[in-house]
């Protein structure tokens, strides 16, 4: 089972920076994740809202605004210690990824541009396919990713929520059905433990796809996913929960 450090180890740095990102690699968890926008004059940043209000001194919509402009910006997200800290480029956060761990790669838009702007940014620093999954909320991004580049990994982020009906969805035939039309490599999944059980993470990964959760912070949780067989926790503090199970 895989610990993903949740936009670097964000629970004791700002998200997505590269002080986060470098926590993750100092403390060795098994992977670390992101989120990437395109800026208006075409570079690839990380930064998970798609306004900067959130995490940095001021409100800026990322993709109506230069990568230059974005620099004039503060984005400690009000954490003491980090003032000079800056909204990175996704070239930036690789020196921290290293040559055994994994890169999870949100793309936040519906913008298919982004694929190949981050495809050419992993091109360009020769980072194995192995080493990287795009994850994506939209549907249209995870089949077209994988149409376009079908060598490397996708999940299909998603959560559980209420049908039509009255019933949650998915269901775990739902969801594995969603994943075959996609052509997906597996999911990554809210952290809901009222709907994720053995029977249900077993029956999704026996039709052959892999199974991650999002975001776990919770000791106790995390041991049940651990023991539900999942294959990964990305988590705000991965590197202390990773610590933690493995001593008892």
């Amino acid at each position: 089972m895989l610990w993903i450090s949740h936009r670097g180890e964000s629970w004791d740095a700002p998200e997505n920076t590269l002080p986060a990102f470098r926590l993750s690699r100092e403390r060795r968890t098994d992977g670390m994740e992101c989120d990437v926008h395109l800026t208006a004059d075409g570079k690839l940043v990380v930064c998970h809202d798609s306004d900067t209000q959130r995490t940095c001194s001021r409100s800026m919509v990322i993709e109506e605004s230069c990568y230059a402009d974005l620099q004039n910006l503060t984005a400690n997200n009000n954490k003491a210690g980090f003032e000079e800290v800056k909204i990175p480029l996704f070239a930036e956060t690789l020196q921290y990824l290293g040559q055994e761990r994994v890169y999870y790669v949100e793309i936040k838009n519906n913008d298919p541009a982004v694929i190949d702007a981050l495809i050419a940014e992993l091109d360009q620093a020769a980072v194995p396919p192995e080493q990287v999954v795009m994850i994506s909320f939209h549907a249209n991004i995870v089949k077209l990713f994988k149409a376009r580049y079908p060598e490397r990994k996708a999940l299909f982020l998603t959560s559980f929520k209420v049908s039509q009906q009255g019933t949650w969805t998915p269901t775990a035939d739902e969801l594995i059905k969603q994943l075959q039309e996609l052509g997906a490599d597996g999911v990554d999944i809210h952290c809901n433990l009222n709907f994720i059980v053995p029977e249900y993470v077993n029956k999704v990964k026996a039709a052959g796809f892999a199974f991650a959760v999002w975001t776990v912070d919770d000791e106790a949780a995390a041991r049940r996913f651990a023991a539900m067989g999942v294959d990964a926790i990305t988590s705000n503090r991965a590197a202390a929960l990773q610590m933690s199970l493995d001593k008892k």
